[in-house]
């Protein structure tokens, strides 16, 4: 499994899983139920949003499309 996304708040990486389940991605939402709300800037607590190995590079363009296309 590779990290594809890291994020702030449970329901953006809920949002990202969906989309990459419509692509046919299978993904995992990790440490959302951190016991420190807003702290998701200590390394390795951060909600992640992580894939198998081999969709990575996939997930990955998809999840920049979506924050590039969110940004305009």
């Amino acid at each position: 499994m590779k990290i594809v996304a890291k994020y702030m708040k449970p329901y953006e990486a809920h949002l990202a899983k969906g989309m990459l389940q419509e692509e046919g991605i299978m993904s995992e939402v990790l440490n959302e139920n951190f016991p420190y709300p807003g702290l998701g800037f200590i390394p390795g607590m951060e909600i992640q949003l992580v894939v198998n190995d081999e969709d990575y590079d996939r997930a990955l363009e998809l999840i920049n499309a979506a924050a590039e296309s969110s940004a305009e």
